[in-house]
């Protein structure tokens, strides 16, 4: 039986890359159309953007379930977003789930966005849509000195079938090397502050939490921003 391993990104594992994506969502986000959203802030640009920092978690039989997606330059990934990812998005495509929605009266097919029903998910769905339009937010230019000292970033997402088995590691230590053949000096990411498994793990990589208060004060927290923190490593 062939074993799990790790190769570049390929074209062909665009959709396979999608299900793991949506499969290990946050469950904060796991609602249409924030699924959509998210993939389109959180998965689509790099692959299509930065297909050579990209690489998959092969099954070993052709199947990817898992990935770990970024670019060696913040900068440069967002003036490209912008340039050419943007225009590529289609404004049903961003904010529609991806099955036909339904009107109040049950007819299928009309492009009108789905309702949520609480402030709270609006919200998200606000965030989640500004994120494609707006990726200068990745600038961070409240702490500029997070770009200048890390000036790479990256996602990382595998299938619960996979995890645990050393596979997550392999993945970031395969990534590292390429940004770092590319000159980057540094990298970061972001996380939900409280998953605590996720920046146990991150932690055991050598990642840290960002030196520096990112919000104003309004945290009092270092490398915190909302619900978010930050964890950078020195390359």
């Amino acid at each position: 039986m062939s074993q799990p391993f790790i190769r570049p990104y390929e074209s062909r594992d665009f959709d396979a890359c999608l299900n793991v994506f949506y499969v290990t969502i946050d469950p904060g986000l796991d609602f249409e159309p924030a699924r959509t959203l998210g993939s389109y802030n959180w998965y689509r640009p790099y692959v299509s953007l930065t297909p050579s920092t990209c690489f998959v978690l092969d099954s070993g039989t052709g199947d990817a379930v898992g990935y770990i997606i970024g670019t060696s330059s913040t900068k440069d990934f967002v003036k490209k977003w912008r340039e050419e990812f943007i225009p590529s998005v289609k404004l049903d495509d961003a904010t529609l789930p991806t099955a036909s929605p339904k009107t109040d009266q049950g007819e299928e097919g009309n492009t009108d966005l789905v309702p949520t029903p609480d402030a709270a998910k609006d919200e998200i769905v606000k965030f989640c849509r500004k994120g494609v339009f707006e990726p200068e937010g990745l600038l961070h230019e409240e702490s500029p000195e997070l770009l200048e000292m890390y000036p790479a970033h990256l996602h990382i997402d595998i299938l619960p079938t996979h995890t645990g088995k050393g596979y997550g590691t392999n993945l970031v230590s395969t990534y590292l090397e390429k940004i770092k053949g590319l000159g980057a000096t540094g990298v970061h990411l972001g996380m939900v502050a409280e998953n605590i498994k996720a920046r146990r793990f991150y932690e055991r990589l050598g990642f840290r939490l960002f030196d520096e208060v990112m919000d104003g004060g309004v945290s009092e927290e270092k490398g915190r921003t909302g619900n978010a923190i930050w964890l950078v490593k020195s390359l």
